[in-house]
This record gives C-alpha cells, sequence and structure tokens, in this order.
C-alpha cells in the first residue's frame, strides 16, 4: 500500500483514479473547484496554481506517489485564454513537480497526443513534438517543466475518455447520450486517434509507479481509429443505431481551436516496459458499459458533491 496525492481529483480521470485506487491504497485527493468526498479519503482543496499553494499542499499529505491530473483540458477555452492555460497546464505542473521532488515523491504527470501536430500519426515517444494549438503548446510546456522539476518523473502521453464526475461529458458520453435520445451527431472522419478507457489508464498509471519507471511513455489505446467510427463502435456497445452517427469533417464544426488529424500514439514502450498489452477499444467500449450497469456511474456522482447534469451540446 502506498500514500498516493492524485491532483484534479474531481475531474474524469482523477475521480476514477481516486475511486479504483483507494480499494488499496491510502489516497489523498486534491481539488480545487469541486468538492468531492469518500470515506477513507483525505481530500485537501487548494488552487495549486497560486504561489506556494503545491508545496503547502504536498508537505502537509507527505505522499509517496503523485499523479497530476489537474490542467486545463477545453481545446477551445485554451485557444481563447492563453495565459490561463499556461498558468494551469506549466505553471502549475511545474509547481506540482518541483514540490514532488522536494518530498521525494515519485510523481506521474498527466500530458495529451496534441503535443503532436497530427501530420502524421503513429507517434512515438522520440518523435518531435510540433503543436498547433494553444493548448498543445500549453501541454508541451508543461512536460518540460516537470523534466527540469522533477528528473526522475514519469509523463504519460494519452487520450481518454470514460464516465464524468461532472456535468460536462467525455467524448464516448456524449456519442451515448445523443444516440440514447435518438439524436444525430457529427462524427469526424478526418481525425483519427488511439482511445483509452479512463479505467484501464488509471491501472497502467499505478503500474507505472509500483516499477518505479521514469521518462516519457505514450499509453493511449492499442486501435486506432477515426472519431466518426469510434462513434459507431459507441453505438454498437449500447444496441444503438450507428446510422445516427454522420460523417463529417473537422472543418464543419466551425471550432476554435486547431485540432490533429492524425494523433495515433504508438505505445510499444509502455507495454514493453510493463509487460502488457494497451486494450483494444472493443473491451474498453464493453467494459465502459459494464461499469455503468454495476452501478459504478452512481458512484461516481456520489463522490462529486457538484454534480449537475447537463445535456451535451457540443461537438468533438
Amino acid at each position: 500500500m502506498a500514500r498516493i496525492l492524485v491532483t484534479g481529483a474531481s475531474g474524469l480521470l482523477g475521480a476514477n483514479l481516486v475511486l479504483q485506487a483507494a480499494a488499496r491504497h491510502d489516497v489523498v485527493a486534491a481539488t480545487h473547484a469541486h468538492p468531492v468526498r469518500l470515506d477513507g479519503v483525505e481530500v485537501i482543496e487548494a488552487d495549486l496554481a497560486s504561489p506556494g499553494a503545491a508545496d503547502a499542499a504536498l508537505q502537509r499529505a507527505r505522499p509517496e506517489w503523485v499523479i497530476h491530473c489537474a490542467a486545463a483540458t477545453n481545446l477551445d477555452a485554451c485557444e481563447q485564454d492563453a495565459t490561463h492555460a499556461f498558468r494551469l497546464n506549466r505553471d502549475m505542473a511545474g509547481a506540482v513537480a518541483a514540490a514532488a521532488r522536494t518530498v521525494n515523491a515519485r510523481l506521474v504527470h498527466l500530458s495529451t497526443d496534441a503535443v503532436f501536430d497530427g501530420e502524421v500519426g503513429g507517434y512515438t515517444e522520440d518523435a518531435s513534438p510540433q503543436p498547433i494549438s494553444v493548448y498543445g503548446r500549453s501541454k508541451l510546456a508543461g512536460e518540460e517543466a516537470v523534466r527540469k522539476a522533477h528528473p526522475r518523473a514519469a509523463i504519460v502521453r494519452t487520450n481518454f475518455y470514460g464516465w464524468n464526475a461532472q456535468s460536462k461529458t467525455s467524448l464516448a458520453e456524449w456519442f451515448l447520450a445523443n444516440l440514447a435520445a435518438g439524436r444525430r451527431c457529427l462524427g469526424f472522419t478526418d481525425a483519427f486517434f488511439t482511445p483509452l478507457l479512463a479505467n484501464d489508464l488509471t491501472l497502467i498509471l499505478l503500474q507505472i509507479l509500483e516499477a518505479g519507471l521514469q521518462g516519457t511513455f505514450h499509453v493511449a489505446g492499442g486501435d486506432c481509429l477515426s472519431k466518426h467510427e469510434f462513434g459507431q463502435r459507441v453505438a454498437r456497445a449500447f444496441g444503438l443505431d450507428e446510422a445516427l452517427v454522420d460523417p463529417g469533417r473537422i472543418e464543419q464544426a466551425n471550432l476554435p481551436a486547431p485540432r490533429g488529424k492524425r494523433l495515433c500514439l504508438n505505445g510499444a514502450r509502455i507495454e514493453l516496459a510493463l509487460g502488457i498489452r494497451l486494450p483494444g477499444v472493443e473491451s474498453g467500449l464493453t467494459r465502459f458499459r459494464q461499469l455503468r450497469e454495476q452501478g459504478f456511474v452512481q458512484h461516481l456522482k456520489d463522490y462529486s458533491l457538484t454534480h449537475l447534469p447537463e445535456p451535451p451540446a457540443h461537438a468533438f
């Protein structure tokens, strides 16, 4: 059993991570705007981007492991407010990394496939990042800040979906809500990615810490597919009408932030390091459905103290 501090503990990945890790570890959940509660889990409420806040939180928690999930993740909001994006994705990341090093804690920092331009796909860890959005640039700057502050950290680039503790929806939830309501929805045929279920990602993050891995790793799904095909796969997994997923192109959505078109990640390095196979989309979506059937989604909502239902209204 390890003592783990999870930042961004109210977000999609952070919440799933806290709920899963709490069964085996001593977990401290760090949140800012969205309070959470879970029996047996210590909660720290702090704005880790404020000067000195990360140091204070980690000195109080004294974790052995830190998983830094907190970030500004809305691509379009980042594009419209670069100052905010860099404050959270670069400055906060560097502060958390420095604080983790000070208390001699192992660190996993979450990054993104958006550090690449999406021109070629199949990116390995040795590929040269070329972000095309403010989000991507701020996350790449965050990677650099983490490496400088905590050279033994593990940096994980990923793209995930899952059940959210908050009212905002992941891509799979967005497709599912529209399909279940019989609404047509747009799936990009020119945007390819390697999606991984958040619950599968959390288990791999814990394995990385257990193994003491250092450096950069791509931890994503085992299948590269378009977002249109992903929407169809969501429909099939839940027995819904995949014909409701309309094919479209990124330009049709008129989104403020540019999106890379081929952002698939090559996960061979992490598979070799841990002796695992990254799950494909079919197994991920099967588990995604099973989690709802087993009551896990309600468990997430109970964990979040600020959840309010909100209908999906945006395209990915």
